[in-house]
């Protein structure tokens, strides 16, 4: 092999693996960057059995939007245990269910042993969990993917839809307020 060739090969290489780099990079920034949507509509009506309840032990609780209403806030936090940047954001969202947060999980296209099992080795930051296996209800949200994170009011109406992870400053710029007293 001449070295011309040689020479047009390895920058040839050395591009591809810079395309590579810069699409891995691109791609792991843009699951870690959360979108927040304003929301005007009501979370839909719907009828669903629990995953689990706060105690982990599995049951047949019949749950509908009733159960998601019952503070002036709460979040409907979409996830699955085969979501890696679920894992990410779990950590936090323990934290805000040690302030008292009321959270709700909606276990979206999940094997169920496997769902439980996050939740009794992870721990459960959820009030309550939503089995939504088929991804039925989460079709009606509009879920993109997960995790998500709805804020909803006592009245049902979704207030701020988050897209990605709930950190300290996704918290603190978006939903901090509404559970501090400042909005009424």
């Amino acid at each position: 092999m001449n070295s011309s060739v040689r020479n047009k090969l390895i920058t040839l290489i050395v591009l591809a693996l810079i395309v590579v780099l810069a699409f891995l990079f691109g791609l792991d920034n843009k699951q870690q960057t959360t979108t927040v949507s304003t929301q005007q509509r009501s979370f839909p009506e719907f009828t669903s059995i629990a995953l689990s309840n706060s105690e982990g032990v599995t049951g047949q609780q019949e749950l509908t939007r009733m159960d998601i209403t019952e503070h002036p806030y709460q979040l409907v936090n979409v996830w699955a245990s085969w979501c890696g940047i679920c894992k990410t954001e779990h950590a936090f969202l323990l934290k805000l269910h040690d302030k008292g947060i009321p959270i709700v999980g909606l276990n979206y296209r999940d094997n169920t042993a496997a769902a439980i099992n996050v939740l009794s080795n992870d721990g459960n930051p959820y009030s309550k969990v939503i089995s939504d296996p088929q991804g039925k209800l989460a079709l009606e949200l509009g879920v993109i993917g997960t995790p998500e994170t709805y804020l909803v009011d006592a009245d049902g109406q979704i207030i701020k839809k988050l897209l990605g992870v709930i950190n300290e400053s996704v918290w603190q710029n978006e939903l901090a307020m509404y559970f501090d007293g400042e909005i009424g």
